[in-house]
C-alpha cells in the first residue's frame, strides 16, 4: 500500500500545488482536493499529466483518485511551501513517449497545372540486309499514351499502331480513363478502363466502369504497417540512439524514469533495431530488438478499400477485345483491428453469381506472419467454397514462405464467369477458371560459405481443367571477388520432364561501368553458350551505352546494340546476325508535352514533372540540389522524374548568373499531383533597372540603418542598410525618393540613373535633404 504523509493541518478544499516527482521538479502546478480526513485526491487526467501511470477510473463513482491509495506511490504535502513531493516506483510512472514516425507532410499543397502530353515508343525492323530482292523495311509499330491533366485530374488514352510488310495493321486501343486523387481524404477516383482492387486470395480483372479506392500514396509520410516499439528505463537523464541496418536513425534526450519508443524505423521482412542508452558519464547500455514487419498488416484504425462497378473487359489488347454486357460490382477492404490483427473482406457479384469471403493476417510467434481466408460463391452451377492459409517465417537467417489454397465444389468468381470462351484449343495453355489447388513453398537458405546465397521454390498448380503442374526452382549465387560473381538458376516441371531450363555462368564488373558475363543455358532447343559485354547508360543523365552478345549453339546468333539517353528521349539500334544473315532494328522513346506556355520534346514522362520558368535563357536549374539542365531560349526547362505528392526542391544557382539579373526567389518546393505537371516560376529579369544607391545627409554622413524609403514614381519600398546603402529596382532616368528616418524625420533625394548592361550600377553620396 502507498503511504501518505501530511505536513500541514487537514482541511477540506481545493489546492494548487507545485509538484516534484522523485525529487525532480516537474515545473507543473497540480490541482488537488483535500478530503475531510486530510488525504489528497485528484482527477486521473491531472495525475497523468504529472507523470503517473493511472488507469481509467475514479473514487466512489466520481472522477477522483486518492493519492494514498495509488500503488507504488508515496506523497508528502508541504502546506507552508505549497508543494507536493511524489515518490513513485518505475511501474507507477508514466513512460515518456517518443514517437519516431515521420512528421506529417503538408509543407506544400499538391498541385497540377493544365496541359497535355504524348508519350511514345517507336519500333522498326528490317528484312535481311544481304538477301537479294528482299524489301528492306519489314515492319514498324508504336505504342502511345495521350494525356490531358489539370486541377480536376487526368484523362488518358493509350493505344498501339503498326504496319507489317507495308500494310497498315490499324490501331488497337488499350485503355481510356479519367483519374483523380484527393490528398485530404486519401481517395482515388477512376472512370473508364481500370483493374479492380483485390486481396491476396482474390483475383483482379479488367473492367470498364467506375472505381473509388483508398490511395495511401498521396501521403508519403504515412506509415501504414505496424512498426516495432521499445520500452526501457533511464536511471538518470540520458541520450537514447536508435540504429537500423547499422545506420543511426534517431538521437534524442530522455529524462530519468521509464520511456517508450514507438514507430521504430523498419522495412518489410525480418530485421533488427539497436537501441543505445548513454548517460552523462558515458556509460552505455545497448539492446538489440528483432522484429518482423509486413505490408500485409495495417496499423490499428487504418482502412484500405476499393469499390468498383461496371462491365468486365475481355481480350484486353487483343483482336477479341470486348466488354461483357452484364453489370458487375466489387468491394475489397482491409482494416487494422489492432496492430496485431488485420481483417480482410471481399465481395463481388453480377451475372447471377455472388462471391464473398473473410480473411485474417496476424504476426506469428514474433518472427513471421500468418494468414487465413475462407470464401464462398453461389452461381448457375451451384455453391462452392475456397480456403487458403499462408505462413512466412524468418528464423536464424532462414526465410521460409508457404501458401496453400483449395477450391471445393463449383466455386467460381467473376473473372471465371466473364472470361472469353476460347473453346477446346489444344495449343492454349491457359484456363480462366479458379485453380482447384495451389501450393507454393519458398526458402532462402543461409550458407556457411561467405558471399553465397541460395533459394529454393516449389509450386503445385491444378487448374480448373484439373491439369497439374509441379515446378521446382533453384537459384544459387557466389561472390568470387570484389568484382566477380558466379550464378546458377534452373527450373524443372516435374509433370512434364521435357520442360526444364538451366542457366549458369559468371559475371565481372570492369572499369568504366563495363560488365562482362558468360554462361551456359539449357532449354527445350538444346544448350548454348551466351557471352555478353555491355555498358549501361546512366538512368538520370545523358550518355551512351552498348552491348555485344554472342550465343553459340545449335542456333547461333550474335548482336551489337548501341543506346543513347538524351534530353529528347532514348534511342536504341541493334544489328543481329543469324545463320549468315543480318537484320537491323531500332527503337526510340520520348514525349512531347505542352505546359507552362511552352512545347517541349523530352524523355518519356511516366509520372510527375515540372516546367521551370526562370524568365531568362541559359539559367542553370537544380532538382534536389543536382544540376539537371539549362533553360531554353524562352527561359523554360522541363524537369522529368519528379516524385508525385512529395516535396521536390527546385532551385537556381545565383552564382552563375550575370550581375544585373534580378531574382525574386532562388529555391521553391513543389508537390505535383500524380501523372501531371506543375509550373515553377522564378521570374528572373535580365534588366531590372536596378542600382545600389548610397544616401547621405546634409552633413555628408550615411543615413542610419533601418531608414525606410520609396520611389515616388513606382511607390516601390526599400530599406537603408549599412553605410547608407540601399538596393533600388525599377529606376527611371530621373528619380525622386522619400526616406523616413528612424526618428520620424523625412528627407527627399534626387538622382539620375543610366543603365549599364552586365554591370551592377553603384551611385555614391546621393544627398537626402
Amino acid at each position: 500500500m502507498a503511504a501518505y504523509a501530511a505536513l500541514a493541518p487537514s482541511f477540506a478544499g481545493e489546492l494548487h500545488l507545485e509538484v516534484f516527482l522523485n525529487g525532480a521538479p516537474t515545473r507543473l502546478i497540480g490541482q488537488f482536493h483535500q478530503l475531510p480526513d486530510g488525504a489528497l485526491a485528484a482527477r486521473p487526467d491531472e495525475l497523468r499529466e504529472l507523470g503517473l501511470n493511472i488507469a481509467h477510473g475514479g473514487m466512489d463513482g466520481q472522477d477522483m483518485l486518492r493519492l494514498d491509495a495509488l500503488p507504488g506511490v508515496v506523497v508528502a504535502f508541504d502546506g507552508q511551501a505549497q508543494t507536493l513531493h511524489i515518490e513513485a516506483e518505475v511501474f507507477a510512472r508514466k513512460a515518456q513517449l517518443i514517437d519516431l514516425a515521420p512528421q506529417p507532410a503538408g509543407s506544400v499543397k499538391p498541385a497540377s497545372a493544365s496541359g497535355a502530353l504524348l508519350n511514345y515508343t517507336l519500333l522498326a525492323g528490317t528484312h535481311s540486309l544481304v538477301s537479294d530482292g528482299a524489301r528492306l523495311l519489314k515492319g514498324a509499330s508504336g505504342s502511345f499514351e495521350a494525356r490531358l491533366f489539370g486541377r480536376y485530374g487526368v484523362v488518358s488514352h493509350s493505344f498501339i499502331a503498326g504496319a507489317l510488310e507495308g500494310d497498315l495493321r490499324g490501331m488497337r486501343r488499350l485503355a481510356t480513363r479519367w483519374s483523380y486523387s484527393d490528398p485530404q481524404r486519401m481517395l482515388a477516383y477512376t472512370a473508364g478502363d481500370l483493374v479492380t482492387g483485390g486481396l491476396a486470395w482474390t483475383r483482379p480483372m479488367h473492367l470498364g466502369g467506375f472505381q473509388i479506392r483508398r490511395n495511401f500514396a498521396v501521403r508519403p509520410d504515412l506509415v501504414t504497417l505496424p512498426l516495432p516499439s521499445y520500452s526501457g528505463t533511464a536511471a538518470v537523464p540520458s541520450t537514447v540512439e536508435v540504429y537500423a541496418q547499422n545506420t543511426r536513425t534517431f538521437s534524442g534526450h530522455v529524462g530519468e524514469g521509464p520511456f517508450r519508443l514507438v514507430n521504430l524505423p523498419a522495412v518489410a521482412g525480418a530485421g533488427s533495431a539497436r537501441i543505445v542508452l548513454r548517460d552523462a558519464s558515458g556509460r552505455e547500455t545497448e539492446e538489440t530488438l528483432p522484429f518482423f514487419a509486413s505490408s500485409r498488416l495495417l496499423r490499428k484504425g487504418l482502412l484500405d478499400f476499393s469499390m468498383e462497378a461496371g462491365f468486365a473487359r475481355r481480350g484486353f489488347g487483343t483482336g477479341t477485345d470486348e466488354y461483357d454486357r452484364r453489370l458487375v460490382g466489387f468491394v475489397s477492404a482491409r482494416y487494422g483491428l489492432s496492430d496485431r490483427l488485420t481483417v480482410e473482406a471481399h465481395a463481388e457479384g453480377g451475372g447471377g453469381l455472388m462471391n464473398g469471403g473473410l480473411g485474417f493476417a496476424f504476426p506469428f510467434a514474433g518472427m513471421g506472419l500468418a494468414s487465413l481466408s475462407a470464401s464462398a460463391s453461389t452461381g448457375p452451377d451451384g455453391t462452392g467454397y475456397q480456403a487458403s492459409a499462408g505462413l512466412e517465417l524468418a528464423i536464424a537467417g532462414w526465410t521460409l514462405r508457404g501458401y496453400t489454397q483449395r477450391a471445393f465444389g463449383p466455386y467460381e468468381d467473376l473473372a471465371a464467369l466473364t472470361a472469353l470462351r476460347t473453346g477446346h484449343d489444344p495449343h492454349r495453355h491457359f484456363s480462366a477458371g479458379v485453380p482447384r489447388a495451389l501450393d507454393q513453398l519458398a526458402a532462402s537458405i543461409p550458407l556457411p560459405v561467405s558471399g553465397s546465397a541460395m533459394s529454393l521454390s516449389f509450386t503445385h498448380l491444378k487448374d480448373a481443367r484439373h491439369e497439374t503442374n509441379r515446378i521446382l526452382g533453384l537459384t544459387y549465387t557466389q561472390r568470387l571477388s570484389r568484382r566477380g560473381n558466379f550464378f546458377a538458376s534452373g527450373f524443372l516441371n516435374m509433370g512434364q520432364k521435357s520442360r526444364f531450363g538451366l542457366f549458369a555462368g559468371i559475371s565481372f564488373s570492369l572499369d568504366g561501368g563495363v560488365t562482362a558475363s558468360s554462361g551456359f543455358e539449357q532449354g527445350r532447343d538444346g544448350g548454348r553458350l551466351v557471352s555478353r559485354l555491355s555498358r549501361q547508360e546512366a538512368a538520370d543523365t545523358h550518355g551512351f551505352g552498348w552491348q555485344l552478345v554472342s550465343a553459340e549453339g545449335r542456333r547461333p546468333e550474335r548482336s551489337a546494340t548501341l543506346t543513347h539517353r538524351g534530353r529528347y528521349g532514348r534511342g536504341e539500334a541493334t544489328l543481329r546476325e543469324h545463320g549468315g544473315d543480318f537484320g537491323l532494328s531500332g527503337q526510340f522513346e520520348g514525349a512531347v508535352a505542352i505546359a507552362g506556355g511552352g512545347v517541349f520534346v523530352t524523355r518519356r514522362l511516366e509520372d510527375a514533372f515540372a516546367v521551370v520558368d526562370a524568365g531568362m535563357p541559359g539559367i542553370p536549374i537544380h532538382h534536389q540540389n543536382r544540376l539537371v539542365g539549362y533553360t531554353n531560349a524562352q527561359g523554360r526547362l522541363l524537369l522529368p522524374d519528379l516524385v508525385a505528392f512529395e516535396d521536390n526542391t527546385i532551385s537556381i544557382d545565383p552564382s552563375g548568373l550575370p550581375i544585373d539579373v534580378d531574382l525574386q526567389e532562388t529555391s521553391k518546393l513543389v508537390a505535383p499531383a500524380e501523372r501531371s505537371g506543375v509550373v515553377v516560376s522564378f521570374g528572373a529579369s535580365e534588366r531590372p533597372r536596378a542600382a545600389l544607391v548610397g544616401f547621405v545627409d546634409a552633413q555628408g554622413l550615411p543615413l542610419p540603418v533601418s531608414a525606410v524609403g520609396h520611389l515616388q514614381a513606382t511607390k516601390a519600398e526599400f530599406v537603408v542598410g549599412y553605410d547608407g546603402m540601399a538596393y533600388l529596382v525599377g529606376l527611371a532616368s530621373e528619380n525622386t525618393t522619400e526616406i523616413t528616418l528612424p526618428g520620424g524625420a523625412v528627407c527627399e533625394a534626387h538622382f539620375a540613373y543610366r543603365e549599364r548592361p552586365g554591370t551592377q550600377p553603384r551611385l555614391e553620396n546621393v544627398p537626402c535633404l
